[in-house]
């Protein structure tokens, strides 16, 4: 790290302080060695031979780059070969990263050590001696020039140095972001990083299917492009795909496949190992699904009973509450309510039981039609039993939207479940619609269950929110993909105004409604993922302020394009997003500016609902309920969509560029949505 800015002690006071390795010895050449640490992603160089012994025990975690270079042992410095002395750089619990320097730079770092001017640097002896750079170059005697680049810490990856054993390595890095500290050392001899292997001619796999789709989709009606091949072609094409638009191909490990292995186990295997320097695993949400289920969500077709369940436990004793109930679902019209718990599904007890196979055909059925008996527990505490029949149902984007009538003016609400189908932009520009005549002061826009979706509809949202004034000529999001920059050049998007002519959506380019609001409330937790997250960030990317009531949001700053293959649809993380400002990588969250847990005792929208009672109290008084007011009961809010096997990708964590395939001649007029008058629907004395 380059930290030292001021003139301190010499070289000679600093060698007052040298330690030569214990096993160092007379040998002329010692042969430095890069390693990569899989779990970190940080690279390590040593000299030391005993080391590398060590790390090479070690395959599951250290491996060689291939990076190599000729160095003497630290022992054998003198006439034009200086000593290179090691420093441990502590940056979190778990994560270190080192420097390498020669006696003046270490000169600088040891005064501020001395000087407590820096705490987490710690000397690790002289590691090997090289010849130093003059004047960018290097001499004949030692012809190879070692560059060095830096990597900062990030909330995903630690701070590195990369030392580059020739100019197409170090390019390679600047590429990546590393800033370039160009020639630090010269050596006599060096071997380049291995090159990776190419996965190119899996390309031509694409659509040769061990199960070829025939026909067209009964959605799109596009002819499927699937030809006779085999699992093989299928892996073969995934391998490619990953390799050219994983954000983070180079850290996917080498993996094999056996013959009987699924492809979506394969693709499963292929991704980063690394665990991110803010915690966990750097990769949580790349994931595959089937491509009918992407193209029912994107036309607004959902399968189920219109009923979205919050898991508090899984595992025995189970306990899953109703969260939302689409209204005129099947499970509306059986009288489920938000609030109701699962006893049982036909006749197995839901709670303690083990009959998995029968709770997850229930749950989930696998076709239209069927009748499954449910035994639920009211939120008072009596049972009652419910037939539930499965049916294709049209996706409901926004169950409420209304009107809070309070002494300081009218509060908007708009309940929003997810960005994730073309249909939901139409449903968002309609509420806003109805809400923007009435005069609302304020608007309470609630995301706790939004799993996230499309972009341009985040970015349409942050603009109907704020308005043309605000947001005119500003970033909403500058996606960042890796460096083969696998769809061209990254995508910028504005705060878009119009309509996007997707078929459900809003008719392309007819003008969207704005609020004009300089502030924003929403309500968060554990479920607001993705699309959700950027609406958050966009605004904030512009000073607006977005005050979050609830959890803190699940930190998913990445994003996907997905790609249909043999009717599986892969999403690898593909890109990272950042705002106006360049503020990105927020995979800790956005934390709740004030702490609220959900309420599923109350109906979405109602003003005593605790999550929305918060945020108006916090209105009214500018500070934050006391916890005992806001945490009487512990519920995890994050939706679960099945004890084991598939989810449906209408809840999954998702954000998703704008398709580039798709028509956009269609899309229809924006019809403002008429807002309940929340305070009368829901008086302080409901009882329920």
């Amino acid at each position: 790290m380059r930290i030292w800015k001021q003139s301190l002690a010499s070289a000679a006071a600093f060698a007052a302080l040298i330690v030569v390795p214990q096993n160092a010895s007379a040998q002329s050449t010692v042969t430095v060695v890069e390693y990569m640490n899989v779990l970190s992603n940080v690279r390590f160089i040593t000299g030391r031979a005993d080391e590398q012994a060590l790390l090479d025990s070690l395959p599951q975690t250290f491996k060689r780059t291939g990076s190599t270079f000729a160095a003497r042992p630290a022992a054998a410095a003198g006439g034009n070969y200086q000593a290179v002395c090691r420093y441990r750089i502590d940056i979190t619990s778990g994560y270190s990263t080192h420097f390498y320097g020669l006696p003046a730079d270490c000169a600088l770092i040891q005064d501020l050590v001395n000087r407590n001017v820096i705490a987490n640097f710690f000397y690790e002896g002289l590691d090997f001696a090289v010849e130093p750079a003059a004047n960018g170059g290097c001499p004949s005697s030692s012809p190879v020039a070692i560059r060095r680049a830096l990597r900062l810490t990030t909330p995903v990856d630690a701070a590195n140095h990369r030392y580059a054993t020739n100019l197409t390595d170090y390019q390679d890095a600047l590429a990546q972001g590393w800033t370039g500290e160009n020639v630090v050392f010269c050596a006599p001899s060096a071997t380049a990083e291995t090159p990776r292997p190419s996965y190119a001619a899996g390309e031509s796999s694409k659509n040769f299917c061990a199960v070829p789709r025939t026909g067209a989709s009964p959605i799109t009606g596009q002819p499927y492009p699937d030809v006779q091949g085999t699992q093989q072609d299928e892996k073969e094409w995934i391998r490619y795909w990953v390799d050219r638009s994983y954000l983070w191909y180079r850290e996917v490990p080498t993996v094999t496949s056996n013959f009987s292995e699924s492809v979506t186990s394969y693709f499963a295997k292929l991704k980063s190992p690394a665990v991110a320097v803010a915690g966990g695993a750097k990769d949580r949400f790349s994931f595959s699904t089937s491509t009918s289920s992407v193209e029912n969500t994107n036309a607004g077709i959902v399968f189920g009973y219109g009923v979205q369940w919050s898991a508090i436990r899984s595992s025995p004793p189970r306990e899953w509450v109703a969260s939302v109930v689409a209204p005129g679902s099947p499970a509306a019209l059986a009288g489920v309510l938000r609030g109701d718990r699962i006893l049982q599904i036909d006749g197995a007890d839901f709670v303690s039981g083990n009959d998995v196979n029968t709770l997850n055909r229930g749950l989930f059925p696998p076709a239209v039609g069927e009748n499954h008996s449910f035994v639920l527990q009211a939120v008072n505490g009596s049972s009652k039993s419910v037939t539930l029949t499965s049916a294709s149902l049209p996706l409901v984007s926004v169950p409420v939207s209304g009107v809070i009538n309070t002494a300081t003016g009218k509060v908007g609400y708009i309940a929003f479940t997810t960005f994730n189908s073309f249909t939901a932009e139409k449903a968002i520009a309609d509420a806003i619609a109805g809400l923007a005549p009435q005069g609302i002061s304020d608007l309470v826009l609630d995301l706790r269950y939004n799993g996230g979706g499309y972009i341009y509809i985040s970015s349409q949202l942050a603009y109907m929110v704020a308005g043309a004034a605000k947001t005119s000529g500003k970033v909403f999001e500058r996606t960042l993909t890796n460096d083969k920059k696998p769809f061209g050049q990254d995508t910028v998007y504005p705060f878009y105004n119009v309509g996007s002519g997707f078929a459900g959506g809003v008719a392309s380019g007819q003008a969207l409604p704005s609020l004009n609001l300089n502030r924003v409330f929403v309500l968060t937790t554990g479920g607001s993922c993705s699309a959700s997250e950027s609406f958050i960030n966009a605004l904030r990317g512009l000073d607006i302020p977005v005050i979050t009531i609830g959890s803190s949001t699940c930190g998913k700053p990445y994003g996907f394009s997905g790609r249909d293959n043999c009717g599986t649809t892969y999403y690898p993380i593909q890109f990272t997003g950042v705002n106006q400002k360049g503020e990105g990588d927020f995979i800790n969250g956005f934390a709740a500016t004030c702490p609220a847990t959900d309420d599923l005792t109350k109906s979405l929208g109602d003003p005593s609902e605790r999550m929305l009672a918060a945020a108006l109290a916090y209105r009214t008084n500018g500070a934050c309920a006391p916890a005992s007011s806001v945490a009487k009961q512990t519920l995890a809010p994050e939706t679960v969509e099945g004890l084991v096997g598939e989810h449906e990708l209408s809840t999954f964590k998702l954000k998703l560029e704008t398709p580039n395939n798709v028509s956009r001649n269609a899309g229809g007029t924006i019809a403002p949505r008429v807002p309940l008058e929340l305070d009368r629907v829901f008086p302080s004395n409901r009882q329920r």
